[in-house]
């Protein structure tokens, strides 16, 4: 029999969890409806469907007439002419599997089987792996949870030292016994559909045609580029580019030289290829965004010069960029998500019970674990307040739900949240969670209010990316024609090189600044204070203070820390010491001591830095409010108020009042952080968080101490 091609097409769709809801509409309209409908008119040519499940529960809540277009396509009757559709799964919530303990690798997974069954009659053999994120390790878990099969990038088993030749079908690979099989999906029609001509694209597929046997060509990619990325929708489907590349597809098998099929058919019709063992990796792009920001600029730069050079042809495959769990030391910001993600999960893992209450928290959990803000790429990811917000509303809610159950809400603990060989200081009630870092200048860093589900402390500092040495030279626009979203050079707005300043510390809260001069809103906006770099950040040290253990619900003693560092500035020996109680459950008081420990007068200024991430800084619903003046400004705005007895943020979105209060009256600064990422529009600008400063001069007589106490509020807007 002459040789042929069996094409699969497998697409993705995904929402992260907390994402705008007419985001979610306009890709519905534009992208999952009507690739369904005109793939519904070639029944020659099946589709294999992922859909993540946060975005099957929207469409199941927004839109059941698509679950009917589904079933209709995935439930054929044995007798019909062409091979139904297929569903397969994952893990439910879309996670990056590598980030996952065991348990919820499985949980994910078998809660994706269970609804696929449920509501379209087939358990999915099959399974989508988030970002194609890979560690062999995951081999078993998988195979436990009853996947036979995935598919990853054809990068992947490059990587391990395969040629394209060898790329014809699908490989065992084995961890601890358990096997799945995998199947390479190609590189390079991702970026040539859907923007290459049809008959372009064709052409390639019959390059790959064997002269005997059948050879196995897989495109997987993203749903939403048939319609939601830029100038897709004309080009695919108001320019017909999608009905003409399916009836090319019908064409080719009536000609005899290709046979389209779902995987499932691919798995069941083709032997493996052989075994292979594949090392940890991803797609290409993801590994490269991995690296650290200067790393990855070189990277890009050696890699372009010698890309053509016939010399590295067959090694260049086995240069990668990094593993993906560096975003989490690229970025602090999702380190920290990870702890709390990993800190929640096994608090509720640990109730070992079966309960309406347990599954519901373990369902937060779940949620909390969607992978969108943990890592950065040409999606904003991690840059999107709105996606990070979300997780922290879904593990706040899964603590507190474990919390009720355990019957423990009062909690001064150390322990590494992190994992960065560092403990961190926990204090907690019914109402707020606070984490401090004591080795990164005893900061603040997450700030829960848990009546709202809200952490007011997920902050995110600006700092370099590679991709900003191409700001000054993007397109405010668009392009007409339809163009991968990997090639575009765009901004959504002018002048965001004048945005490009980087911040020389985290944007946290309770940062301690001493200066010898004055500070003001322009050198927080530079990001480089000229304060004292080590009380800034450095190492403090900390403690419980007295009575601070684990308490239960029942009893009520005060919950405190005490963090400290004693340095060298200016030719002075000096002390920074805060202690910081709850006073009631709404409200914790920071009580400061910088105290002279030199032989001479100590002067200049001691200024205390609050970072708040109120998700809006231009919204008219989002201000401060000072003593006498119930509108003072929107959060994004630059100020010096001038000496006041308090600041408060009101976010009414929240319904929440932030009011930070000092027992000696301080000069008040505030200006917001913005950040320059990239997105699949282009470059923007993202509101981050507002900074508030409260300054006080300082003159400190030998062996006296400056004090003040800081009261922050947590009360509502209205």
């Amino acid at each position: 029999m002459p040789g042929r091609v069996r094409f699969v097409c497998i697409l993705h769709s995904h929402q992260p969890v907390g994402n705008f809801e007419k985001v979610i509409e306009e890709a519905y309209q534009k992208s999952y409806l009507p690739f369904a409908q005109v793939f519904a008119e070639f029944p020659e040519v099946p589709l294999t469907n992922h859909f993540s499940g946060c975005l099957l529960e929207w469409m199941e809540a927004r839109h059941p007439e698509y679950f009917e277009l589904l079933r209709g396509q995935t439930s054929r009757p044995a007798h019909a002419p062409h091979e139904s559709w297929e569903m397969i799964g994952g893990g439910f919530y879309e996670p990056i599997m590598t980030m996952l303990p065991s348990r919820d690798r499985i949980g994910q997974t078998v809660l994706m089987q269970a609804y696929l069954e449920r509501h379209f009659g087939r358990k999915p053999r099959g399974a989508w792996l988030t970002e194609r994120v890979w560690e062999p390790a995951l081999v078993k878990d998988l195979a436990d949870a009853g996947v036979e099969y995935l598919t990853l990038d054809d990068n992947h088993f490059r990587a391990a030292g395969l040629r394209d030749e060898e790329l014809t079908g699908g490989y065992i690979t084995e961890d601890e016994g358990r096997t799945l099989r995998a199947f390479p999906a190609s590189e390079k029609l991702r970026y040539m559909l859907p923007y290459a001509r049809v008959e372009d694209a064709l052409g390639y597929l019959r390059t790959l045609c064997p002269a005997e046997g059948e050879r196995l060509v897989i495109y997987a990619d993203d749903g939403e580029k048939f319609g939601v990325w830029p100038n897709t929708f004309k080009h695919v489907y108001q320019d017909g580019w999608l009905k003409n590349w399916l009836g090319a597809l019908k064409a080719a098998q009536i000609e005899g030289w290709m046979v389209c099929s779902t995987l499932a058919a691919a798995h069941d019709a083709l032997q493996p290829v052989g075994r292979v063992y594949l090392p940890e990796n991803s797609y290409r792009e993801m590994t490269e965004w991995a690296l650290p920001a200067r790393t990855l600029a070189t990277y890009e730069h050696t890699v372009h010069a010698v890309k053509d050079d016939p010399r590295l042809r067959d090694i260049l495959p086995l240069v990668k960029g990094g593993n993906w769990r560096n975003f989490r030391v690229k970025y602090a910001e999702g380190g920290r998500m990870y702890g709390k993600m990993m800190e929640v999960s096994a608090k509720v893992a640990a109730l070992n019970t079966d309960s309406k209450l347990t599954d519901k928290a373990r369902t937060h959990v779940f949620r909390g674990q969607c992978n969108c803000p943990y890592w950065h790429g040409v999606f904003g990811g991690m840059y999107l307040p709105h996606l990070r917000s979300a997780v922290y509303r879904e593990l706040i809610e899964a603590e507190k739900l474990a919390d009720e159950r355990a019957g423990s809400f009062q909690v001064g603990e150390a322990r590494d949240f992190d994992f960065d060989g560092q403990d961190e200081w926990k204090l907690a009630n019914e109402k707020l969670a606070l984490y401090f870092h004591a080795a990164r200048g005893g900061h603040l860093y997450e700030f829960d209010l848990r009546e709202v589900a809200f952490n007011v402390g997920d902050t995110f500092s600006r700092r370099y990316e590679a991709y900003h040495d191409k700001v000054a030279n993007a397109v405010v626009g668009t392009h007409e024609a339809a163009q991968s979203i990997h090639d575009l050079v765009l901004a959504k707005e002018a002048g965001l090189s004048e945005l490009l300043k980087y911040d020389t510390y985290l944007r946290e809260s309770l940062v301690d600044h001493v200066s010898q001069e004055r500070l003001q809103p322009k050198h927080f906006l530079s990001g480089n204070p000229p304060s004292d770099p080590g009380f800034r950040q450095a190492a403090y040290t900390g403690a419980l203070l007295s009575g601070s253990v684990r308490k239960q619900r029942a009893q009520s003693r005060a919950v405190g820390v005490t963090l400290s560092r004693t340095a060298h500035w200016a030719e002075h020996a000096i002390e920074v010491r805060k202690e910081i109680r709850f006073v009631g459950r709404s409200a914790f008081n920071v009580d400061y001591r910088v105290t002279n420990l030199s032989q001479q007068p100590l002067r200049g200024f001691f200024t205390v830095e609050m970072n708040y991430s109120l998700l809006a800084g231009d919204a008219h619903d989002r201000y401060y409010a000072l003593e006498g003046t119930a509108q003072a400004g929107r959060l994004a705005l630059v100020k010096d108020f001038g000496a006041q007895p308090w600041v408060s943020l009101n976010d009414h979105w929240l319904n929440v009042a932030l009011k930070l209060a000092s027992s000696v009256p301080a000069q008040v600064l505030v200006s917001p952080v913005k950040t320059v990422s990239q997105s699949e529009g282009g470059f923007e600008a993202v509101y981050q968080s507002s900074c508030v400063a409260l300054q006080w001069e300082l003159n400190v007589p030998v062996g006296k101490g400056f004090e003040v106490t800081l009261t922050q509020d947590v009360g509502k807007a209205h």
